[in-house]
């Protein structure tokens, strides 16, 4: 009768791990090597007029109904570009990460099953040599702890989720700034095409004029400098404009085809900026910034962790039941683990968790200060360009109407064709002023919404004040 008694306990010892895993499913994963040629034919036929864009726009209550639009408006462009960006995907993988930390943190202290099987060389006559054994190995305390971690990996989750929205951010601020500099050079080279044409015609009539003596070298050498110094501006501000393409599609994460089959809508840059009051702006950037919140989670989760070595200081006690069948006796046994200076050994971690929450409070106050900063000049700057753009169409009215004079001296027979030339030239050299003020003035605005984080067309329900003369930075 021994014998059966035997093969039962041997039985159970050998599937005692198999019945430890039955509410267990083993997991698959398969593997996902990375194909360069594959993701550079994928980049190449990238677009924003696909379906997947589409529908994109359309589940964030983007009007889709005329599509693809005809025109893509900068905050449009930027938008449609998130989807399928390498940083927003990089941040959403951060944000998984985030979450996956926060279900292993969620895991109970580890259980453990001991089975042990011996065999006596000496036994008594018609007992079994076999002892057979099984121990399960429990915590009692710990859920502290546990507890603490959640909440820290539930934090770093929270602040991840921040940085997916820090990485829209910084994609529409560098589409924007990309976007304001291709509008800025290519009316720039319009006005310049329109400059150098002038000049080469100012500098022909210039030309027939030193002929027939009537202009000295002087004047001659003049004309020749100034239609130059247009040709070579003409070719910087195509320069820029490439420039500019270049960094549109680098900020969108866009093959230069895909570019090509979008017609822009500057109308945007083409107005001054108007100034919100200061006390809205800074109330906005405290509380609004994404990246200070992100600070703000992350200090939370040092706080947290400080909280999880702090609770490690009491010891995490565990329980060792077991059953023994010893040659035919069965025995009953009970253990417990005890771990020993546990208050000494966290007094190094609690230091460290002390300092990185230090280090989390000092960046929070430091970027605070930072973003306070760019706020203020910013707003300062964006003060001055308003002025400006104020002077540069007041040059520019007072250009038209100095051409408009010389156009009817003209017709009296009291200018000849060279003051024309000359008085159109002071006009475009107005209306590149006039461009050059509207571009500081769209940059400000942009560094402005940077120091925000935020659009200023979403502070309309705060007090909007227009810039004039009694106004203050």
């Amino acid at each position: 009768m021994q014998r059966p008694t035997l093969q039962h306990a041997v039985s159970c010892l050998l599937l005692a791990p198999f019945l430890a895993l039955t509410g267990c499913a083993l997991q698959h994963v398969e593997p996902e090597p990375l194909n360069p040629q594959a993701s550079q034919s994928a980049h190449q036929e990238r677009s924003l007029v696909d379906d997947r864009t589409r529908d994109f726009l359309a589940q964030r209550n983007i009007d889709v109904s005329d599509w693809p639009p005809q025109r893509w408006s900068p905050e449009l462009l930027a938008l449609a570009a998130l989807d399928r960006h390498p940083a927003t995907a990089r941040a959403r993988a951060r944000a998984a990460l985030a979450r996956a930390e926060l279900q292993t943190a969620g895991l109970k202290p580890a259980s453990s099953l001991s089975p042990t099987l011996e065999r006596h060389n000496q036994h008594d006559a018609g007992q079994s040599p076999w002892s057979v054994g099984l121990a399960l190995d429990l915590a009692v305390t710990g859920e502290s702890v546990r507890e603490a971690r959640i909440d820290r990996a539930r934090l770093l989750a929270d602040a991840a989720l921040l940085e997916e929205a820090d990485a829209a951010w910084s994609i529409r601020s560098a589409a924007l700034r990309a976007q304001l500099e291709l509008w800025s050079s290519s009316a720039e080279l319009k006005l310049l095409d329109q400059l150098v044409a002038n000049s080469l015609e100012a500098q022909r009539v210039m030309q027939k004029r030193h002929e027939l003596g009537a202009a000295d070298a002087l004047d001659l050498a003049t004309v020749r400098s100034a239609a130059a110094q247009a040709e070579s501006r003409f070719v910087q501000a195509e320069q820029r404009r490439l420039r500019a393409r270049g960094d549109l599609t680098q900020a969108l994460a866009l093959p230069q085809s895909a570019l090509d089959a979008l017609t822009m809508d500057d109308r945007d840059f083409e107005q001054p900026a108007a100034l919100p009051a200061a006390d809205a702006l800074r109330a906005s950037a405290t509380l609004d910034r994404i990246d200070l919140r992100r600070a703000l989670a992350q200090h939370a989760a040092a706080e947290a962790a400080l909280q999880v070595e702090l609770r490690a200081q009491y010891p995490e006690i565990r329980i060792r039941p077991g059953l023994l069948w010893d040659q035919g006796a069965m025995v009953w046994q009970m253990g417990a683990s005890l771990p020993l200076f546990s208050v000494e050994r966290q007094a190094g971690p609690i230091a460290e968790a002390v300092a990185r929450r230090e280090i989390a409070a000092q960046d929070f106050l430091a970027l605070q200060a930072q973003a306070l900063a760019a706020l203020d000049a910013a707003r300062a700057r964006l003060a001055a360009a308003r002025l400006d753009t104020d002077s540069a169409e007041a040059e520019q009215d007072e250009a038209r109407q100095q051409a408009t004079r010389t156009e009817q001296r003209f017709r009296r027979g009291d200018a000849d064709r060279l003051d024309r030339l000359l008085a159109r030239s002071r006009v475009i050299e107005a209306e590149l002023r006039v461009l050059q003020a509207l571009g500081r003035s769209a940059t400000s605005r942009l560094a402005l919404e940077d120091a925000l984080q935020r659009p200023l067309a979403q502070l309309k329900p705060l007090e909007i004040v227009r810039l004039t003369s009694e106004s203050t930075p």
